[in-house]
């Protein structure tokens, strides 16, 4: 896992899962699994969940094994995994136009859409309803990661 490795202890104490993608003996990509508050570093946000509903993250093909169905096998394994084990809802975060195929096809639809960037010192985050976001779903997601429409405040550093 690389330079994340340090992370996996910590990780794996607060109840997170991770998977694992091998060719062989070698391990080609991980993702992780959580069924309780998770950081989501790339937004700064929290995601809160409910009992029934877990999060998909932190989803990576190590760089020599990329462009090899690596990611889609992983998703799609995690995803079979949570279904089996009754977990109701999952949700999963890209950035643009990283994955949005398989993501997909893997069962998720577009709920919010972030716009995150720094400025001034700030961390500003817009976030806006994905079109055609059935109200409900909307709802739901807006009060896992409790936030509107815009949040400015300090960058929050933070390993998880």
């Amino acid at each position: 896992m690389e330079a994340e490795s340090g992370l996996v202890p910590g990780r794996l104490a607060r109840g997170s899962r991770c998977f694992g993608s091998w060719a062989g003996h070698e391990l080609v990509g991980y993702g992780w699994l959580s069924t309780r508050s998770e950081w989501i570093g790339e937004v700064q946000l929290e995601i809160g969940l409910p009992a029934g509903e877990a999060y998909i993250w932190n989803c990576v093909t190590l760089a020599r094994h990329r462009r090899k169905g690596v990611f889609r096998a992983l998703v799609t394994a995690i995803v079979g995994q949570a279904h089996k084990e009754g977990l109701a809802r999952l949700w999963i975060a890209s950035l643009a136009g990283v994955g949005g195929k398989t993501i997909q096809q893997a069962g998720f639809q577009p709920v919010l859409q972030f716009d995150s960037a720094k400025r001034l010192g700030l961390h500003w985050l817009r976030v806006r309803p994905a079109p055609g976001v059935d109200p409900e779903l909307l709802t739901s997601a807006r009060e896992a990661v409790a936030v509107g429409g815009l949040s400015v405040h300090r960058p929050i550093v933070r390993s998880h």
